[in-house]
């Protein structure tokens, strides 16, 4: 009987331990140290809520000179090249103060929803990007909601810190 209680147990509580590799919280703490002062960007696509692949755009330490784009699958690290683009090399983007992103790429999804529903639609898929525009600023969550037949809703910018909306274009109404 204990067995069969404890394997019920294991095979419920599987599902969620399996999930919770796919969030942004969860990729970003795959990521390696010498990335984690660094990361510039966050982003994905084709998200209900949580999607296959996260990209991540950080400045390796110590140095924090050389940008590398990295790719994050289920909780793993499956790809880190350096970036060489114009766009890199360039860019003024600040560091996310990853300390202050209290809110999960689930949680913006599911804000996002309330909107939705509140507006009588139904998103299918979100794309997500987080950054951070000043070093003295809260890192933001932007994202961009689709209709199940792929039509785009508009998006919603979110405070990855309490989930403050803080620009919708996607909704009407409120939740």
């Amino acid at each position: 009987m204990f067995k069969s209680l404890a394997l019920c147990v294991f095979f419920a509580a599987t599902p969620l331990l399996a999930a919770d590799t796919n969030g942004a919280i969860a990729a970003l703490k795959a990521l390696p140290e010498k990335y984690r002062a660094g990361v510039l960007k966050l982003s994905a696509d084709n998200a209900s809520p949580d999607p296959e692949t996260w990209y991540v755009s950080a400045k390796a330490a110590p140095d924090n000179k050389s940008t590398h784009s990295l790719e994050i699958a289920a909780g793993q690290i499956i790809s880190d090249k350096p970036s060489i683009g114009l766009r890199e090399i360039f860019s003024s983007a600040n560091p996310i103060d990853l300390s202050k992103v209290l809110i999960d790429s689930r949680d913006a999804f599911g804000i996002a929803q309330g909107y939705a529903k509140a507006s009588g639609k139904l998103i299918a898929s979100v794309s997500f990007v987080l950054n951070q525009q000043g070093s003295a600023a809260v890192p933001v969550w932007s994202v961009w909601c689709y209709a199940p037949d792929g039509t785009y809703f508009g998006e919603m910018q979110l405070l990855a810190t309490d989930g403050a909306v803080i620009s919708n274009n996607a909704f009407q109404k409120n939740p």
